[in-house]
């Protein structure tokens, strides 16, 4: 009985094992299938009917029932390529599936890829407002997992919409963000179409300029990559180019290069739209220097946009005709063809054709021109209404999208937040036994520190003391050498020349002359003590004025030389409000200058002047002596002691003279300190 219940084990395990490995063999046939279905689905070069039957293949053999991540990005592709072939039906259904499982599984990336598609398929059947708001949820998605790459597509489609609404300063924002990216990362296809498209938004605005260099930029990008078999990108850019010239009226300019962009290979297998749009535009330009003499470029337009269904292009064909016919005077073709422009731009439901298409008919048919002014204006106030609704609504889109990401991201803050918090209170709790060891160790590094800071600052207090000192000392020296210079050595040469009279005559009235003179010694004496104990300023005390002082000295002067002096002070000087300081150096200046005049300029007068100019003292001494020699007397110590004086008054000084006509010496300080 055991025996065979083994036996019947063993062969369970086998029968498992073996439908295991079928399982597993089927499961990978069928994702070889899908695979290969979608592949063939992808590919370009077959028509659009076969596409879309071998993507129906790979969703049949898709397994619906099963959510896992293989068969969401099946799904995925399978929308992406109903859209591409612009089978939108199938689309709708299969989009529901593919929302159903990513948001069942709250897959970031399927769920971006979800908006992303449904802002395609909204583009595409040119329901802008929702384009707008699913591309806003898809970029703030991709924002969050930070892939630059999505995001610059976004931006990319986004500023399409922008720009159709003519919202150009949003347009052009989102385009050159997508532009830089795909620069950035050298993805010149993407590159070469945001070149373009900022092209199509400065040719909007009407800068000219900076679109057609847009278009020259990106035609240098197009040998970069390998799309080339199935459109035209130089012949686009060269239409573009022509269309800025033929805007400006320059047809010249644009026949060139929509003639250059004929000139491509293969156009119609290519791009058979683009060829329908080159050979409208240069027929226009014929048209309007009147080189046109049938209108065959016309129909081969209209044929063109008719066969892809483009009625808005087909209508812009029938007016360009119906201009021909009126330039002809073919009135009744002409009115035909404006009829006939008014029915398609009605039926594509693009308002903007529709206004040019009732425009045209306006011109050709007087008689129905009224009915036409009046519907013009009533689509065109309905298109300016229906223009501020749009960008209302997309700045709404673009406010609640951001509230939105705001209230996420606070979110995220306060959780991320609230893990910071922890990990720093566990870091603290862990630095605080650290840092309680080491506060013993720093406190006493800190007291070693502090004293032999203390050290250093006494160090430095008692070299800047001795500096000081120093300092003060030859500031003394300077000062009592000043004075001694100034008055006491002045004073002892006018005695001594006085004194040595007695060597010649010694007669009563010379000795008793001579007395007066000994007694000027104890002045001299008593000068010598002031200078000693820093008493100058007692000079100018109690009731020895300035004035007096100086007219005492101009008499000794008089008395005891044989220049005359005469000094002029002005009345109106407060002497009592000068310092004595400055009193003190301007009678040493004089008393320099003066003893310079008796002993070098052999003057027979002299004359000193101080005068009150504004807020200045103005000091003038002037002499008829035989003048001073600058080559002698301009390094003297008598004149480098008063330039000393002046300087510490902070006044001018100027000295002026002329070999036998004098000197004059004018002096200019400040009244107060």
């Amino acid at each position: 009985m055991n025996k065979r219940a083994v036996f019947l084990l063993i062969l369970l395990v086998i029968f498992i094992g073996c439908n295991s490995n079928l399982a597993d063999k089927k499961t990978t046939a069928t994702n070889d299938s899908i695979q290969k279905y979608l592949d063939l689905a992808g590919n370009d070069t077959l028509d659009f009917e076969k596409r879309i039957k071998y993507n129906d293949k790979a969703l049949g053999f898709l397994d619906l029932e099963r959510n896992d991540s293989l068969t969401r990005e099946y799904l995925s592709k399978i929308n992406y390529l109903y859209l591409k072939a612009n089978n939108f039906k199938s689309f709708e259904k299969v989009i529901k599936l593919y929302s159903n499982k990513v948001f069942e599984k709250k897959d970031s990336l399927g769920i971006a890829r979800y908006h992303k598609y449904k802002g395609h398929f909204y583009h595409l059947t040119k329901v802008k407002d929702s384009a707008f708001y699913n591309y806003s949820k898809a970029d703030k998605i991709y924002q969050f997992m930070n892939n630059k790459y999505e995001i610059a597509l976004i931006n990319l489609n986004k500023s399409l919409i922008q720009n159709d609404i003519n919202d150009y300063l949003g347009a052009e924002l989102s385009a050159k963000k997508a532009y830089n990216y795909f620069k950035e990362n050298k993805l010149y296809k993407h590159e070469f179409k945001s070149l373009v498209l900022i092209g199509n938004i400065n040719q909007s605005i009407g800068e000219n300029v900076l679109a057609i260099k847009c278009y020259k930029d990106a035609m240098f990008l197009i040998d970069k990559f390998d799309d080339k078999k199935n459109s035209c990108p130089k012949g686009s850019c060269l239409n573009n180019i022509g269309n800025v010239y033929r805007e400006q009226n320059n047809f010249k300019a644009a026949i060139f290069y929509f003639k250059l962009a004929l000139k491509e290979k293969n156009l119609f297998e290519k791009d058979p739209e683009l060829l329908g749009f080159i050979s409208n535009n240069l027929g226009y330009c014929y048209l309007k220097t009147n080189q046109l003499q049938i209108p065959t470029l016309f129909e081969k337009s209209k044929k063109i946009f008719d066969s892809l269904e483009l009625k808005d292009e087909s209508a812009i064909c029938d007016i360009n005709l119906s201009e021909y016919f009126s330039k002809k005077g073919n009135s009744l073709k002409a009115n035909l063809h404006a009829e006939s422009a008014l029915k398609l731009a009605k039926e594509s439901k693009a308002s903007y054709y529709y206004l040019i298409a009732l425009s045209h008919a306006g011109s050709i048919n007087p008689k129905k021109a009224p009915i036409y002014i009046k519907e013009y204006h009533r689509i065109n106030d309905s298109i300016l209404f229906a223009e501020r609704t749009s960008r209302n609504q997309y700045y709404k889109i673009q406010l609640e999208t951001d509230e939105i990401t705001q209230q996420k991201d606070t979110a995220v803050k306060h959780r991320t937040f609230v893990i910071i918090v922890a990990i720093f209170l566990l870091f603290i709790s862990i630095l605080v036994f650290i840092i309680a060891r080491q506060r013993l160790k720093q406190k006493e590094l800190r007291i070693k520190q502090t004293e032999q800071n203390t050290n250093e600052e006494i160090y430095q207090l008692m070299l800047t003391q001795e500096s000081k000192e120093e300092e003060a000392r030859q500031i003394e020296k300077k000062r009592i050498g000043l004075e001694l210079h100034d008055g006491v050595m002045n004073k002892l040469v006018s005695t001594r020349l006085n004194l040595s009279i007695l060597s010649i005559s010694r007669d009563e009235a010379t000795v008793k002359k001579c007395l007066d003179y000994i007694k000027d010694i104890q002045n001299i004496e008593k000068e010598i003590r002031n200078v000693a104990h820093n008493l100058n300023q007692e000079v100018f005390s109690g009731t020895n004025s300035f004035n007096k002082l100086l007219n005492s000295y101009i008499k000794d002067l008089n008395r005891a030389s044989n220049t005359i002096f005469k000094i002029e002070t002005d009345s109106y000087i407060d002497w009592n409000a000068i310092s004595n300081s400055k009193k003190m150096n301007l009678y040493r200046i004089i008393q320099e200058a003066s003893h310079n005049i008796l002993k070098h300029a052999k003057a027979k007068n002299a004359i000193i002047n101080i005068v009150k100019v504004g807020a200045n003292i103005n000091l003038s001494i002037t002499d008829d002596g035989i003048g001073l020699n600058h080559s002698s007397s301009k390094n003297g110590i008598g004149l480098q002691n008063m330039k000393y004086r002046i300087k510490l008054l902070k006044g001018k000084f100027k000295i002026s003279s002329k070999t036998n006509s004098g000197t004059t010496i004018n002096i200019t300080i400040p009244k107060r300190d």
